[in-house]
């Protein structure tokens, strides 16, 4: 067997191109930065709980140490989520 028929029996390897590897990382990083954006404004607009009053939170099945906890999270992560999960729990109670 001479080396030509070695190279033709090892299977082709399909290797990324740079153009594509650099494509995945842009789509990567424009993917989690629509999540951050996404977060950011709504812990914004979650701000806007903080302006009701006791009553109306406990309308709408939440507490201060809820908001309080809420906006605690880490500035990227989405609030809503958390209040929204927390929102649900004190409604079964």
């Amino acid at each position: 067997m001479n080396s030509r028929s070695l190279t033709a029996a090892r299977p082709a390897v399909r290797t990324l191109s740079f153009g594509s590897a650099l494509q995945n990382i842009l789509f990567a990083l424009v993917g989690k930065s629509r999540g951050v954006t996404k977060a950011l404004f709504n812990r914004r607009v979650a701000h806007r709980l903080d302006q009701l009053s006791d009553r109306e939170l406990s309308d709408i099945g939440l507490t201060r140490d809820d908001l309080r906890y809420g906006f605690s999270m880490p500035l990227t992560t989405d609030p809503t989520v958390e209040l929204a999960r927390r929102a649900r729990l004190n409604s079964h109670v």
